[in-house]
């Protein structure tokens, strides 16, 4: 016999649930349960029912969380499509920049839309949105790179300084995008709620797939040329 002692909720749930037929086998168990009678609860089987309607309350409730999380992805992917078709017409690496900060402003409210660069790239040394680093950047801004996640929410301002010059002061909420082997493509809005922890990334994920594409692209064909 298990010594008393020993026993507590745990050790009788897990034997309970190893023998789902106890009470089948043994009836008159039942008799001995102190069970609850608020709220019409009266029987085991009537607790069991509020349960499994709670349970399935909670799963209703996933499935509707995932089907609005489908519906928005199919969303962002069109607006991913539609954009791409825009921005990759573009005849110069310049002007796919250009056409494409100023769409992702227009998409998102941002008030700002930057890409930051690790190395110089000669089509877009003029383009006043892209910030060239050479390399040189603080040590945050190299671990977001090297973490390869996108980051929402609000910054410092030591931070927003850094991504947004000359616009800091108006950034309330921000995106990051880490785009490997480039650099960091950062979008800013008023609005300290635009872009928040729970957002999804798939469409800026992608975007930053595009943006190294094309940028890629034209750094071959410039050493074709040469």
């Amino acid at each position: 016999m298990a010594d008393p002692k020993s026993l507590n909720d745990e050790v009788i749930l897990d034997w309970l649930s190893s023998r789902p037929d106890f009470f089948e086998r043994h009836p008159e168990a039942l008799d001995a349960l102190d069970l609850p009678h608020q709220a019409g609860v009266s029987s085991l089987i009537e607790v069991q029912v509020e349960r499994l309607r709670r349970e399935n309350h909670q799963l209703k409730a996933q499935l509707e969380t995932l089907a609005g999380i489908a519906g928005e992805n199919e969303r962002l992917m069109q607006r991913l499509h539609q954009l791409t078709l825009e921005v990759m017409t573009a005849d110069s690496t310049r002007e796919f920049t250009e056409r494409l900060m100023t769409r992702l402003a227009g998409d998102f409210d941002a008030v700002s839309v930057r890409l930051h660069l690790l190395a110089p790239h000669p089509a877009l040394e003029q383009v006043e949105a892209v910030t060239t680093h050479d390399g040189q950047v603080p040590d945050w801004f190299g671990a977001l790179l090297e973490s390869g996640k996108i980051e929402f929410g609000r910054f410092t301002r030591a931070k927003l300084e850094v991504l947004f010059p000359n616009r800091h002061e108006a950034i309330g909420s921000a995106a990051l995008v880490p785009i490997r082997e480039v650099g960091l493509l950062t979008i800013g809005a008023d609005s300290v709620e635009r872009f928040h922890p729970g957002m999804g990334t798939l469409f800026l994920e992608l975007l930053g797939t595009t943006i190294r594409h094309r940028l890629e692209q034209d750094r071959s064909d410039q050493r074709k040329r040469a």
